[in-house]
């Protein structure tokens, strides 16, 4: 290729002082304006000519400017006039046009006299308002000026910038070591204190002992140091090393001896962790004293980036090293968004001094370790990158804050007082009476939650109740979604718990006693019925109604709260009920031939109208059924509180019952013995998943390695339940001392009834509610629609789409609603919600409580632990001797019984929960419900679970 022709010449002067986004524009400019780009850099002594003298000097300048791909020539100009330089250029291009650019803001050129004379020309490209280095000067005293006393603070600010390294990774920044951080931040910051300190290198003190020794003693003279390592590899981007070599605390000065073990060992720690270099640094610092609070705070979720302050305290001991070591008190989410005044004390102070040190270094996640004194002063102990999170992607924290504040808002709402419900306040928790975190998930699927919502939750629930001779609170939906987190509306719930017989004036109080006693013990959240409420009369009514005089109630109120409930009682135990509710569903069961299903909105029709079924011939007797459960088993459980039954006969007795779980480990035996053909054990327990309202969770016909692998399975056996003649005569005539209208045999049968009732009625309902979600996947892979896709949708959808004939018009809705959801789900992802939410405060500032399991058996056991996250192959093997963990125990996981599990432990369940009744009829030691436990839990690799003892002990 021949030589490029060069018409037209480009000349830029300019200065190029504090090089910004300005400068870049204007030279670009010129680059596109021409074939060749000449910029003229003025001298420090043009620049003087006419302003002050540049911060850059020539050289620095020029050598930018020179890297530009924009530019193809740089030349000096040391006049505040271009033209000598202009004369030159025309020499060397004397068939080229000359063309001068300037920003729009020059009015007089000096050049243009000369310009005129060859035919050049002036052009002008819009000024950059934003940034000049006079605006950039400017912008800096005015940002830090606020921040700083004087020039002197200001600039040890900048020597921070010393601390940071490009060489890790990415060009990302990272801090340098322990103690040169905390040395460079000890000069700036106002609301953090960092103690005295002082720093050597192992080098150093292999050659200066003596001399350092001197130093500390005069430093620190009569007091505790604390002698900390300060590695080079410590805090880098790829590992923070946190609590890998050794600190000495509470290290005497005076004694000389002392400071020099203490430093010794933390040098000998190096080569131990094989980290020896003679670079790494020793940290002396002043030992805090007088600790109310230590901790560790990550400016960010770990591994997600979601926008929290994590931060894990101790608010007990008195130390400063518990979290670090493993053993922590407390945890708190703090959303980045919460006013400080919102923030509890002694929190308050250490998130204004986080929020501090961030404003400094605000391009990385941190890991802050910190203790705030009696004083309140928040004292920092170390600041180093949150190195797991460095190639996490920060989510857009606008969508998340526009979340927050929308729950606030809807807080606000449901919390408004309802004329027909007594309370003068309401709570939200996940656990409580139907207990959605078990049934459906502390994160469930938008479809999930609406099947639950249109089956139960919405309105079956309390007209069972109501029909049970319970206070009619319709309208009351009982869950709400805060994001994707289902809640029970703890006032709705606590209403339907009254007898309809009692007065006004007594239902308000007894609903404010509630809510308060529950907002005092959160741990009782999955026991309301059970220790909170008074659902029915039992046999510790007396004792437990001493409470309600203490509160202020009268002697006269609590005689009309026993009435009423014994009224209720002996009306719920002698109904026929039972038997005709369970009869009911069966005969509902039986139906007809469904019309042929041919298209996908047919399917969807189809699907529609199982949902209706189950609601109008399923759930309302389900949940009659299990209110009849529960109040048997709260009758013979306050047996034993009062010590007329022994607690071996009650787990007898729990042991004795047969529901659909015995029977399938019967069939399964058999199926394991050739006895049952697997196409028949399917029929029968086929419609059942692990997830009764999950699409995504494929049915047990759908996953037959469920009930594969060999397995060594005993025999199942069931022992006869029976109490001794005077057993059973002392608790029928303590019975009618009670007033309560049965006696013990009547009792007994009773609640083993209601109890292999309530399992096989909902046995029975979700069997329409499987295939119900199985005509819906069919209908959905029609349109191209996975079930990930469908579980976006909720049943309002699925009426409408099943009304639409034109395919691609609803599938043009489906793909819209599919869309908005799955962004939705995206941001409620990311946020973090508590337990309990007693006010708006909650929302932003996530704390959790110490949940108190819930021990079925009295038997202890020793295992493996095996967390079912999932169900893969590994997962689905033969659990003889192992202890299963999951997070629900809806009864869609019954098949983890015919793998021999020695033990079972839940996050979420309840005291009679499906999976306590399961475990207690087959004699499985359990802990249900375990809470933050459970996470915990997680971590081990063996557990000892003891349920006599009430222990769950890490191996």
């Amino acid at each position: 290729m021949g030589e490029k022709v060069i018409k037209r010449v480009a000349y830029s002067p300019v200065v190029a002082d504090l090089f910004h986004y300005g400068h870049l524009q204007s030279l670009q400019f010129a680059y596109a304006a021409a074939d060749y780009h000449i910029c003229g850099i003025l001298s420090d002594e043009a620049v003087q000519s006419f302003r002050r003298k540049p911060i850059a000097n020539l050289q620095e300048r020029k050598a930018v400017v020179s890297n530009l791909t924009c530019v193809d020539e740089v030349m000096i100009q040391t006049a505040f006039d271009p033209s000598d330089n202009l004369k030159k250029i025309r020499e060397r291009f004397p068939q080229a046009e000359l063309i001068v650019i300037r920003g729009s803001n020059w009015k007089k050129v000096p050049e243009l006299p000369y310009l005129k004379q060859i035919g050049g020309r002036i052009l002008q490209h819009p000024y950059y308002e934003e940034l000049s280095d006079f605006k950039v000067v400017n912008k800096i005293f005015e940002h830090y000026g606020k921040m700083f006393r004087d020039f002197e603070t200001l600039s040890k600010f900048f020597k921070i910038n010393d601390l940071t390294s490009l060489k890790e990774t990415n060009g990302t920044t990272a801090l340098s070591t322990k103690a040169e951080t905390l040395q460079s931040l000890q000069a700036v910051l106002q609301h953090g204190k960092i103690e005295k300190s002082f720093i050597f290198t192992v080098a150093e003190w292999a050659t200066k002992e003596e001399e350092i020794m001197g130093r500390i003693q005069k430093l620190f003279p009569e007091e505790l140091v604390v002698v900390r390592s300060s590695a080079v590899q410590e805090d880098s981007l790829k590992s923070s090393l946190a609590g890998f070599f050794h600190s000495e605390l509470n290290v005497a000065t005076k004694n000389g001896a002392s400071i020099r073990e203490a430093v010794n060992k933390v040098i000998r720690t190096y080569a131990e962790k094989k980290s020896y270099d003679a670079k790494n640094q020793v940290l002396i610092q002043r030992q805090t004293r007088d600790v109310q609070c230590s901790g560790v705070v990550f400016t960010r979720q770990l591994e997600t980036n979601n926008p929290y302050y994590v931060i894990n305290y101790d608010d007990l001991s008195g130390l400063t090293n518990t979290v670090t070591k493993g053993m922590e008190n407390r945890v708190v989410y703090i959303s980045r968004f919460c006013e400080e005044k919102d923030v509890p004390s002694p929190l308050r102070g250490v998130i204004t001094a986080v929020r501090e040190v961030e404003s400094l270094l605000p391009t990385m996640g941190l890991d802050i370790e910190f203790s705030v004194n009696k004083q309140d002063e928040v004292i920092i102990f170390q600041v180093r990158p949150l190195s797991v999170n460095v190639k996490v992607d920060i989510p857009p924290n606008i969508e998340i804050k526009e979340k927050l504040e929308e729950l606030k808002r809807q807080f606000d709402a449901f919390s408004q007082k309802k004329e027909h419900l007594s309370g003068t306040k309401t709570i939200f928790a996940d656990m409580p009476d139907w207990n959605p975190a078990e049934i459906i998930g502390d994160n469930p699927h938008y479809l999930d939650y609406s099947l639950y919502d249109y089956l139960i939750t919405d309105s079956a629930w309390h007209q069972a109740r109501t029909s049970q001779g319970y206070y009619n609170v319709s309208p009351a939906k009982l869950v709400f979604l805060f994001g994707n987190k289902p809640y029970v509306d703890v006032r709705h719930s606590f209403n339907s718990f009254l007898p309809a017989s009692l007065p006004e004036g007594l239902r308000e109080k007894l609903i404010n006693f509630y809510i308060d006693k529950l907002q005092k013990n959160l741990h009782l959240q999955d026991k309301v019925e059970f220790e909170v409420l008074y659902t029915c009369y039992d046999l510790t009514f007396y004792p437990r109604s001493k409470e309600l005089l203490a509160a202020g109630f009268t002697a006269e109120e609590v005689c009309c709260l026993k009435k009423s409930l014994l009224q209720l009682t002996n009306s719920l135990v002698s109904d026929s009920s039972i038997r005709d509710d369970l009869a009911f569903i069966q005969e509902k069961k039986k139906g007809g031939n469904a019309p042929p299903i041919r298209t996908p909105q047919a399917c969807l029709r189809r699907a529609i109208q199982l949902l209706d079924n189950c609601r109008s011939s399923g759930t309302v007797q389900f949940s009659r059924l299990a209110r009849l459960a529960f109040v048997g088993k709260i009758l013979i459980k306050s047996l034993v509180a009062e010590g007329i039954l022994e607690e071996r006969y009650y787990h007898q007795f729990m042991n004795s019952i047969v529901t659909v779980v015995s029977k399938m480990n019967e069939d399964f035996y058999s199926l394991s013995r050739g006895g049952m053909a697997k196409k028949k054990f399917l029929e029968k327990y086929g419609h059942l998943r692990p997830g009764t309202y999950d699409i995504t969770a494929l049915r047990y016909d759908q996953n037959e390695n469920l009930f594969g692998g060999q397995v060594q399975l005993q025999e199942p056996t069931k022992i006869a339940f029976s109490l001794p003649q005077h057993i059973q005569e002392n608790i029928s005539a303590t019975l009618q001392e009670q007033e309560l209208a049965f006696d013990s045999n009547t009792l007994f049968t009773f609640t083993r009834a209601a109890l292999e009732a309530r399992e096989l009625s909902k046995f029975e309902f979700t069997r329409e509610l499987s295939d119900a979600l199985e005509l819906i996947a069919q209908a959905g892979r029609v349109w191209g629609l996975s079930r990930e896709s469908l579980s976006h949708l909720d049943v309002d959808n699925l009426k409408v789409i099943a009304d639409i004939e034109d395919d691609k018009k609803a599938e043009s809705i489906l793909t819209n609603i599919i869309e908005h959801r799955s962004k939705e789900r995206r941001i409620n992802d990311s946020l973090l919600l508590p337990p309990v939410i007693m006010s708006k405060k909650d929302i932003e500032v996530v704390s959790s409580y110490r949940a108190k399991p819930n021990f079925t058996t009295q038997k202890s056991v020793e295992g493996e632990i095996i967390a079912l996250s999932g169900l893969n192959k590994e997962e689905l093997s033969d659990f003889t001797g192992k202890i299963i963990l999951l997070e629900n125990g809806d009864p869609g996981h019954d098949w983890i019984f015919t793998k021999n599990p020695a033990g079972l432990i839940t996050k979420y369940g309840g005291v009679a929960s499906h999976m306590v009744i399961r475990c207690a009829e087959l004699g499985v030691p359990a802990a249900i419900g375990c809470g933050d436990l459970f996470d915990e839990i997680k971590k081990a690799r063996k557990v000892l679970l003891n349920c006599k003892e009430q222990k769950i002990i890490p191996c």
